[in-house]
């Protein structure tokens, strides 16, 4: 009978797989009709869904939560249109969106202008300062998309039946740990099929330090090591939610951080509100944070909707996998070595230069395949409408095997004689 049970509870949890809930943060620039990143003051007041992240001339786009993943995108497109008015007249001068992970020209590194907040907030510009002063503004001019991610309490509430040992803030967190874990293995693969940032101005490429002889060899320079990492590579345990929250405080201790905002992992864990470690070890786990992808000029919500439904359809295939293996004895995984390998899928020859992983990646999606083809079938699991699960698999295999399918040989192909020009040309039209 408990195995009975066991399998019963199993199958609601199955139907609970595309249930999620949905936020997307873009972040874009400003930049005036010459291609140079604006020095004006950042547009306030449009919407509290428009801010900004380090840099004034920074514009950030925060959808609301959605049970969708269209809904989230189409606010990101409406956000940016209503941003984009609003700056064609500007008194100051004619400015454009940056819809692109590097950055346009700019002036000088001390020509950039850190977020100005006030009054309250005005500690937020403080921090901004510390972290210019630690890492240098140039890396600070990186954009890109955060995906955030979180599952509806009803799963939750019947996960506690397979775990009636903890209460629902205790579940939630150690669920999320687990996930964290499983999606850090494959980060690198979000990277590789993503990557859509392989031209930069040779300024910029100088400022990072990249040496001339690497400049063409990034499909996405922002999740290469040239990118926006800790001056080391921390490592977290996955062991559990206590575990999780000690190894993150640590190099709070040791003073190798200012606060865990300061850990710039591709995925983080993140409670409701303030994404501050009290607030973590008090309220526990909301949702999970994607930060490793690149801006996709070609897509108003600056990322493709058959890529962030491969996401979700990865993370409910993982999803599927912890629900069977609950119980089974967990293993400390190293994430020096999955950031390593995080930042090698950052190359532009990737898939041809480790064989093994193009090799994993395919069977990944096989394996994907043949587990949705089974819900399918047993009809325990049911789609979203607008999920075209085997065109979205094949979509993204296309793009292993085949490099005219890859956004950064698309977009070298455009931009590689005048990145600068071909971008504004194809703005100012």
């Amino acid at each position: 009978m408990r195995y009975m049970k066991s399998q019963n509870v199993d199958r609601k949890l199955y139907q609970q797989l595309f249930n999620g809930e949905f936020g997307i943060e873009k972040e874009s620039l400003r930049i005036d009709a010459r291609g140079y990143l604006a020095s004006t003051s950042h547009p306030m007041g449009l919407s509290e869904k428009i801010s900004r992240d380090f840099s004034e001339s920074q514009v950030e786009f925060i959808s609301g939560v959605y049970d969708n993943l269209a809904g989230a995108c189409d606010e990101i497109c409406d956000l940016q249109c209503m941003v984009e008015a609003a700056i064609y007249d500007r008194p100051e001068g004619r400015e454009y969106m940056w819809t692109y992970s590097n950055p346009p020209l700019y002036q000088a590194e001390g020509s950039v202008r850190i977020a100005e907040f006030e009054g309250y907030k005005e500690s937020k510009t403080t921090y901004r300062e510390y972290l210019a002063e630690k890492y240098g503004k140039v890396k600070m001019l990186f954009s890109g998309v955060h995906l955030n991610y979180s599952m509806p309490l009803a799963f939750f509430e019947m996960l506690q039946e397979k775990v009636p040992d903890k209460s629902l803030k205790e579940l939630k967190s150690e669920w999320y740990v687990r996930l964290c874990d499983e999606l850090m293995e494959d980060s690198w693969l979000l990277v590789a099929l993503t990557a859509a940032s392989p031209v930069a101005d040779a300024g910029f490429l100088r400022g990072l330090g990249v040496p001339e002889e690497e400049w063409n060899q990034y499909a996405s320079f922002r999740n290469s090591k040239y990118g926006y990492w800790n001056l080391f590579v921390p490592e977290l345990s996955y062991a559990d939610f206590a575990s999780y929250l000690k190894s993150m405080e640590r190099y709070v201790k040791k003073k190798e951080i200012d606060s865990i905002q300061e850990l710039y992992y591709p995925i983080r864990l993140k409670p409701a509100g303030e994404n501050t470690f009290e607030n973590l070890k008090k309220n526990g786990v909301n949702h999970i944070e994607l930060r490793m992808l690149d801006l996709n000029p070609m897509c108003c919500s600056g990322v493709a909707r058959r890529d962030l439904i491969f996401i979700h359809l990865l993370i409910a295939y993982k999803t599927a996998y912890i629900i069977k293996n609950w119980k089974v004895q967990k293993w400390e995984r190293k994430d020096k070595d999955r950031i390593l390998l995080h930042q090698a899928a950052s190359g532009f020859s990737f898939w041809e230069k480790y064989a093994q992983c193009k090799t994993y990646a395919c069977g990944l999606i096989q394996d994907m395949k043949a587990f949705f083809s089974s819900c399918e079938k047993e009809k325990n699991v049911l789609f979203p409408d607008d999920y075209a699960v085997f065109d979205v698999l094949d979509f993204e295999e296309a793009k292993i095997l085949n490099p005219a399918k890859r956004y950064a040989n698309q977009l070298l192909e455009n931009y590689k004689e005048d990145y600068i020009g071909a971008r504004m040309r194809e703005i100012l039209a």
